[in-house]
């Protein structure tokens, strides 16, 4: 039986994690009104500075939101003054912050919540699910630090007072909390991941730790720091610790930015070939669009995206060196030579850069059969086979993807399967085409 009558039954179904993140946070909210409901104004009428100046701190943090290459939009600022907030029992010429962790939920709600209405209005978006996962992270470590006694009938908060337990000890235990509470919006994070990229969880789980670790760290310090500040300064503490989260976040939006900025400047040098009328419009781009889908289908970690996304969109590069184009630009229709001649011409181009050796690498070993794979153990990376089967399945479509177009080129390709094509890449992209959606949905930087 053919792939393209098989994926269908094999393709996994996506769990909509998305839904039950809000659905918890929604749940926690009224939770946490309920708890709270007859103390709300009396703990508001006490604590209403301290109140005020942290909900502002959220709400700007959660408007300096960055869009990390992956796609999450982190909000490090707001996760450190949530994180702060859990931790705070006594501040400087205020009275003793000994709420219910219900309470601080509600202060972290509303100040997310405010934040989420400011960019909805200035039609920026608002990632619901997100704002679930930081609230949830946020009533662990809330509900640790007043409600956890780890020392003599103590909460985390109130050993903070207590001069007979070393400051180094309730620091520890704090920046504990904080990593398990961080820790768990990074994993809910990775859920979300997994939904929205198609791709497996556990390479999703590996990718959002990965690509959270610098701002993780600087959250999980900047929590326990102004906690254990405030009964000093007051609450003039707050801009003063997250100062080095603010400076964080502008080395990673830069980061971000670059990134961008040098996918960009690939995307135009891959469009050289037609210009030059060697391929169809927007081959390039379909072609990585489709191959960063099949490599996060077949969980390829987040990290190697990037360079299997510049590869697929150079791959016909070495096209503009022959004499006449190929009919309609498709590699497939031209001779085994040919292929390897092109791919060969392309990799010699990228590698004139001096900072593309992987990616020259990749498109130099696309033309080379499977067969050789299995048969003579040839080296070839599964980014090259990726690449392969993108441009084959673009080429035999022409570029409209009709249910016709997509079953006749599902059942051309598994003709080829293990001489020409690797079956496993051919069993992803059939599963990725079979889910429906556009393959430029996914491309790793938007």
């Amino acid at each position: 039986m053919s792939v393209a009558t098989t994926t269908s039954q094999r393709a996994p179904q996506r769990f909509a994690w998305r839904w039950v993140l809000i659905s918890a946070g929604l749940l926690a909210l009224i939770w946490a009104t309920a708890v709270e409901s007859p103390s709300l104004s009396a703990d508001l009428g006490v604590h209403g500075r301290l109140v005020t100046v942290y909900l502002i701190a959220l709400v700007f943090g959660e408007l300096a939101r960055v869009r990390m290459p992956g796609g999450r939009n982190v909000a490090p600022i707001a996760s450190a003054s949530a994180l702060a907030l859990a931790f705070t029992y006594h501040v400087y010429a205020e009275p003793d912050f000994a709420v219910r962790p219900a309470f601080i939920v509600l202060v972290v709600v509303a100040g997310l919540g405010m934040g989420a209405l400011v960019r909805w209005a200035s039609g920026l978006q608002v990632g619901l699910a997100q704002v679930a996962a930081r609230t949830i992270g946020v009533a662990i470590a809330a509900w640790a630090a007043h409600r956890w006694q780890p020392f003599a009938g103590q909460s985390i908060a109130q050993m903070s007072e207590d001069p007979a337990i070393p400051l180094f000890v309730v620091a520890s235990l704090m920046v504990l909390v904080g990593f398990t509470a961080v820790s768990a919006e990074v994993a809910l994070s990775g859920l979300l991941r997994a939904e929205r990229l198609g791709t497996r969880l556990g390479p999703a789980l590996l990718d959002e730790l990965g690509e959270a670790l610098p701002l993780t760290a600087a959250v999980v310090v900047a929590g326990p720091f102004t906690a254990l500040m405030q009964p000093v300064l007051g609450l003039a503490t707050l801009p003063f610790t997250l100062f080095p989260v603010g400076l964080t976040y502008v080395a990673v939006r830069r980061y971000a930015a670059n990134r961008t900025t040098y996918r960009e400047i690939i995307s135009t040098l891959s469009r050289m070939t037609e210009r030059g009328r060697y391929t169809p419009v927007d081959h390039a781009q379909r072609v990585a669009a489709l191959s960063v889908r099949i490599g996060r289908r077949l969980g390829m970690a987040e990290r190697s995206i990037p360079n299997l996304e510049f590869a697929a969109l150079l791959h016909d590069l070495g096209q503009i060196a022959l004499r006449e184009p190929i009919p309609g630009g498709a590699t497939t229709s031209a001779a085994p030579a040919d292929q390897a001649q092109i791919a060969a011409d392309g990799a010699a181009i990228v590698r004139s850069t001096e900072v593309l050796e992987q990616v020259a690498r990749y498109i130099e070993l696309q033309a080379v059969p499977y067969r050789l794979v299995r048969e003579d153990d040839v080296p070839v990376p599964i980014e090259s086979r990726i690449i392969k089967v993108a441009n084959a399945f673009d080429d035999l479509t022409g570029g409209h993807v009709t249910p016709e177009s997509k079953a006749s080129a599902l059942e051309r390709l598994s003709l080829g399967l293990g001489y020409e094509y690797d079956p496993d890449v051919v069993e992803a992209l059939a599963e990725v085409v079979e889910s429906g959606s556009s393959p430029r949905e996914l491309s790793f930087d938007r």
